[in-house]
């Protein structure tokens, strides 16, 4: 009954926006092990587009069936205006396709599936906030059949290679993005917490300076993967909480506090505190018997979960990361290649036993390493503070920076300053996700020419960053407020002068608007 009221609530708010989601609504024949896709039409118009980093589909239940995988449509890179970088977005008339399993298990009946796209859409002058489509399957589920479960071939090699999970991990900075944290797993192996138990651990499985150096190659390798499945499988369980949690990332007190546990990890590798592997823990890998290549990998698992308390503050980070991701393959991915560059030393120093032991002690790299470290968490934390009080506003702050004018926050306290002192009130609808009102901010309102007519009038901000504030929420409905940026004048009698709103990015219409605003509205 909850789904059926928002789903109501949502639609009506959907009808305003030139987005369409469609889908059958007839009820799907399926069999226990059968598989069947199901096509969601997602329209979108002429010279707009979707942000594929904010576009999901989230199920709400599943009522025992399966969804064993989801294509989103393909991408293309444009180059964002107002972000002055490239962004993955979908453009055009675009599908996504849902692929269900039924379990041979399951009980016959109908089932009603819930789920929730989520997206954001703009053109190059106007931004629509995140939307939330309520769409509903509905599926009978018929007798036994004597189908064979395909689960096969949906996880074959062809099909993994092909689908859009793969391409995001590939298109754009993906790339730069694994070698980033392949290189930051080999560092963690450097630090003084690790790499003590590099030496311990290869002689526990086997290593030995004069075994030959393939064998000990064999062994190292051997550990590695079991390390890096470890971490794969930390990675799968971060998405799948993450999942639960849905859009929760992006409620404000979430945001400060990623923010805040990036910062407290960023001081344990500027040395306020230190993470130490517990003695006991040492002892219990001492314990571990490495018998050839089954061994080493049983090893490489344990080193994994013994390990993790030291490579915390990175893990973490990056835990937190994927599970912001939502994807279960860039979760198991990522920390995969994660954990393949610390292993990388424990390759190195394995196979070349006899030659390398001990080197790496003497160079005194460890402490510079930690710092470095330090500052690429310090920079995360700075990036999810970004998202709450924009950097820019920190730095006025900090400098004593003042507004030109300054702006209220409220439409009704600029009402009774504009009746008060027979002026014009400009109310301008902004948000944080709206690169054309950033660009109007900052490049268009702090002209001087603007300033001096501001002057003139009762400027109001009306700041929808995060939709969760009652007053904004009402303040938006109340103007009829669809997209942003949104730029209107309202009167000192309170009626708003239709004729002059400014619905996009448009700095001279904008301009002389509130030229004829102000000549317009003679005491």
């Amino acid at each position: 009954m909850l789904f059926v009221v928002f789903s109501v609530c949502l639609s009506a708010n959907a009808q305003n926006t030139p987005f369409k989601v469609s889908y059958s609504k007839e009820s799907i024949q399926l069999v226990p092990g059968q598989t069947r896709v199901v096509v969601i039409d997602f329209t979108i118009p002429e010279k707009y587009f979707v942000y594929k980093d904010k576009t999901e589909l989230e199920f709400l239940n599943l009522e025992s069936l399966l969804v064993k995988r989801i294509e989103y449509p393909t991408s293309r890179v444009r180059q964002d205006p107002f972000f002055k970088k490239k962004l993955a977005v979908f453009e055009g008339p675009s599908q996504i396709l849902v692929t269900f399993e039924v379990p041979p298990e399951a009980q016959v009946g109908k089932r009603m599936l819930e789920a929730v796209l989520h997206f954001q859409g703009c053109s190059d002058t106007l931004c629509y906030p995140e939307e939330a489509r309520p769409i509903i399957f509905n599926f009978e589920i018929g007798g036994t059949s004597n189908l064979e479960p395909r689960t096969s071939n949906l996880f074959s090699w062809h099909d993994l290679i092909h689908s859009q999970d793969f391409s995001q991990v590939w298109e754009q900075s993906g790339w730069i993005m694994l070698v980033v944290v392949f290189i930051g797993g080999f560092l963690t192996s450097l630090t003084p917490c690790v790499l003590p138990l590099i030496p311990i651990t290869l002689l526990i499985i086997g290593v030995r300076a004069e075994s030959p150096v393939k064998r000990n190659l064999f062994l190292s390798l051997s550990l590695v993967v079991g390390l890096a499945l470890t971490y794969a499988a930390l990675g799968v369980l971060a998405v799948a909480l993450g999942k639960s949690l849905g859009f929760i990332f992006q409620e404000k007190w979430i945001v400060i506090l990623l923010a805040l546990l990036f910062f407290i990890l960023s001081l344990s590798m500027f040395g306020l505190y230190e993470i130490h592997l517990p003695l006991f823990l040492r002892e219990k890998l001492n314990n571990i018997k490495g018998h050839g290549a089954m061994g080493a990998f049983a090893s490489g698992m344990v080193t994994g979960v013994l390990a993790a308390p030291c490579a915390g503050p990175v893990v973490g980070s990056l835990l937190l990361f994927v599970a912001g991701t939502q994807s279960y393959f860039q979760g198991f991915f990522l920390l995969f290649v994660y954990a393949m560059g610390m292993g990388l030393l424990f390759v190195v120093l394995g196979t070349g036993y006899g030659i390398l032991q001990g080197r790496f002690q003497g160079f005194g790299l460890s402490v510079w390493i930690k710092r470095f470290l330090g500052v690429l968490l310090l920079i995360g934390a700075l990036f999810y503070l970004n998202t709450v009080v924009p950097l820019q506003k920190g730095f006025d702050i900090l400098m004593k920076y003042k507004e030109p004018v300054p702006w209220l926050s409220s439409d009704v306290a600029g009402l009774e300053i504009a009746k008060k002192e027979q002026k014009i009130m400009l109310v301008d609808f902004y948000a944080e996700w709206c690169p054309p009102c950033k660009e109007l901010e900052i490049g268009f309102f702090r002209k001087p020419e603007v300033v001096e007519l501001l002057k003139k009038m009762v400027p109001v901000r009306i700041d929808a960053t995060f939709n969760d504030d009652p007053v904004v929420e009402a303040t938006i409905k109340k103007y009829k407020v669809i997209g942003w940026p949104t730029v209107l004048f309202v009167d000192s009698t309170g009626k708003v002068l239709n004729d002059l709103t400014v619905v996009s990015y448009n700095p001279k219409l904008l301009y002389d608007n509130m030229q004829k605003a102000l000549g317009g509205d003679k005491p």
